[in-house]
C-alpha cells in the first residue's frame, strides 16, 4: 500500500466519522419546550343556575351561584354566595343558602360554608330555620349534616347543639351533641 493509499484511507476514515457525527446530531430528539403554565381553572362563569330532574323530569333541586369556578386539578367547583333549593317530589321543600359553596368532585357532595342558612318552605306550616357556619349536603341521599354548632329555630323555639344530620327526605332532624334551649312542643 502506497503513501497515496494510506492518504486515501485516512481521508475516508475521516468523512465516515464526520458523517456519523453529524447523523448523531441530527437524530436526537430536540429539547422540549417547557410548559406554559396552567392556571387550574377549567371554566368560570357568573349568574349560574343548575337545575337537576328526576327521571320523571320533575325539578329535585336548583343550586343557584352568583359565581362558579371550576378547579381543574382538584375536580372541584367553587361557588360564591350560593343557594340551594330542594324539592322533592313527596317531602317538604327546603331552601339552602351560605356565603360559599363547593361541589366534590365526585358531584354529589355540595359543602356550604359561611352563613349557613336552611329553612323550610311550607306554606301549611311554620318554618323550621338552621342556622349554622358549615354543612355538607349530600344530593344523592338528600342528608345534610354538619358536625359544627347549629341553631334551630322553629316559631319561637330555638335550640342549640354542636353537629346535626337533617334527613330531608324524611323530614327528620337529628342534633348530635350538648344539645340545650327551649322548645315548646
Amino acid at each position: 500500500m502506497g503513501v497515496r493509499s494510506t492518504f486515501q484511507l485516512i481521508g475516508l476514515l475521516i468523512a465516515a466519522v464526520a458523517s456519523g457525527v453529524l447523523l448523531l446530531r441530527n437524530t436526537q430528539q430536540p429539547e422540549e419546550a417547557p410548559a406554559t403554565p396552567r392556571l387550574g381553572i377549567g371554566y368560570y362563569m357568573t349568574g349560574v343556575e343548575l337545575i337537576v330532574t328526576g327521571d320523571d323530569g320533575r325539578i329535585l333541586y336548583r343550586v343557584r351561584t352568583d359565581n362558579a369556578t371550576q378547579n381543574v386539578a382538584a375536580g372541584t367547583i367553587a361557588l360564591d354566595r350560593v343557594r340551594v333549593d330542594y324539592d322533592p317530589l313527596a317531602s317538604i321543600p327546603w331552601d339552602l343558602s351560605a356565603e360559599t359553596g363547593h361541589i366534590t368532585a365526585d358531584r354529589n357532595i355540595i359543602q356550604l360554608a359561611g352563613n349557613v342558612v336552611a329553612q323550610t318552605r311550607d306554606e301549611r306550616d311554620t318554618p323550621v330555620t338552621i342556622r349554622t357556619d358549615f354543612l355538607k349536603l349530600d344530593t344523592e341521599t338528600y342528608i345534610a349534616d354538619t358536625e359544627s354548632k347549629v341553631a334551630v329555630d322553629y316559631g319561637t323555639n330555638r335550640v342549640f347543639a354542636t353537629g346535626l344530620r337533617a334527613y330531608f327526605r324524611e323530614d327528620r332532624l337529628l342534633l348530635l351533641a350538648d344539645v340545650n334551649g327551649h322548645f315548646d312542643p
